[in-house]
């Protein structure tokens, strides 16, 4: 890659809004980032994409592939995306 990369991670059981992927791309200009990586348990919608799309310093990885990588690099298999159990209430 070379140069500094900026990384976003998202938690998100719904897609991520493209507000995310500008956000990422704002902080990329700020710091003069050569590569910004948008990593999500879920996915991202259209717009989102649209906007990631536009240039080729942007990458994003949702669910599946994150799924992927986790398993071949870390020899782990996950559940992306898997909602938290509901938390003990009194």
């Amino acid at each position: 890659m070379g140069g500094l990369a900026v990384i976003q991670a998202k938690r998100y059981f719904k897609s991520v809004p493209v507000e995310a992927v500008r956000a990422l791309w704002g902080t990329m200009e700020d710091k003069k980032a050569g590569t910004g990586i948008l990593v999500t348990t879920s996915c991202f919608g259209k717009a989102g994409h649209d906007f990631a799309h536009r240039s080729e310093r942007l990458r994003r990885i949702e669910g599946p592939e994150l799924k992927h990588l986790i398993k071949e690099f870390l020899d782990r298999d996950v559940l992306v995306g898997a909602k938290e159990p509901p938390k003990n209430r009194r």
